[in-house]
C-alpha cells in the first residue's frame, strides 16, 4: 500500500472526504518527522514507537573492491511495534474497529447560499405579514366603539367600506402630514354654525 492507497483507506474507514483524509495523513507524517528530527520519541499507543537513532563517523569497506571507505555520522529512525500490534500480526487478537464520530458533511457553497436566501425570504415574509396584521388590529381598535361624527349644516356622508389595513395606512399618512386644509375649513364652518345658533 502506498500513500494514496492509505489516504483512500482512511477516507473509507472514517467517512471523511478524500481531501480531509489526505490532510490528516500529511499532518501525522509531518508531526512524527518534526518530533523525531528534534530527537524526541513518538509513541502511538497500540501501534508502536518511532525512536530517533544516531550513528557516529566510522570506517567501512566497499563491498565490491574491499577498499576502506570513511562513512560520515548519520541520524535515523527505528520503528518498534507495540505488543498489541505484535499480537494482531500473530493472530492472537483481532484488530480493533475504528471509533468514528459521525460529523455532519460540509455543505457546498451553492447549497449554503441557497439556504441563506431561503432563510432571508422567510424572515422578510414573516416581518411583512406581522406588520400587516398589527396595522389591521390597530385600525380595528381605533374604529371600534366610536360614534359617527355629526357635521352641522351638511348632508350625511355616505359610508364606504374600506379595508382596515388601507384605512390604517391613510390615517397614519394624515397624522404624518398634519390636518389637511379641507378638514380645517370644515371645522371652521362647523364652529361658525354653532356660534350663529
Amino acid at each position: 500500500m502506498n500513500k494514496s492507497g492509505l489516504i483512500d483507506a482512511v477516507s473509507k474507514t472514517t467517512s471523511l472526504a478524500k481531501r480531509d483524509a489526505e490532510e490528516a495523513v500529511n499532518a501525522f507524517v509531518h508531526v512524527v518527522s518534526k518530533e523525531v528530527r528534534s530527537g524526541r520519541r513518538v509513541v502511538v499507543a497500540g501501534f508502536g514507537s518511532f525512536n530517533p537513532t544516531h550513528r557516529g563517523a566510522r570506517m567501512g569497506r566497499n563491498p565490491r573492491t574491499g577498499a576502506p571507505v570513511s562513512v560520515s555520522a548519520s541520524r535515523g529512525v527505528r520503528f518498534a511495534a507495540s505488543g498489541t500490534l505484535k499480537d494482531i500480526l500473530n493472530g492472537k487478537t483481532a484488530p480493533p474497529a475504528p471509533k468514528v464520530s459521525k460529523a455532519p458533511a460540509r455543505p457546498s457553497r451553492v447549497a449554503a447560499k441557497t439556504a441563506t436566501k431561503k432563510a432571508t425570504t422567510r424572515t422578510t415574509k414573516r416581518v411583512a405579514t406581522k406588520a400587516t396584521k398589527n396595522s389591521t388590529r390597530k385600525a380595528v381598535r381605533r374604529t371600534a366603539g366610536r360614534a359617527p361624527k355629526k357635521v352641522v349644516g351638511r348632508a350625511p356622508v355616505r359610508k364606504t367600506t374600506r379595508a382596515p389595513a388601507r384605512k390604517a395606512t391613510q390615517q397614519s399618512a394624515r397624522k404624518a402630514a398634519g390636518a389637511s386644509p379641507a378638514r380645517k375649513a370644515i371645522k371652521r364652518s362647523a364652529k361658525k354654525a354653532v356660534r350663529r345658533a
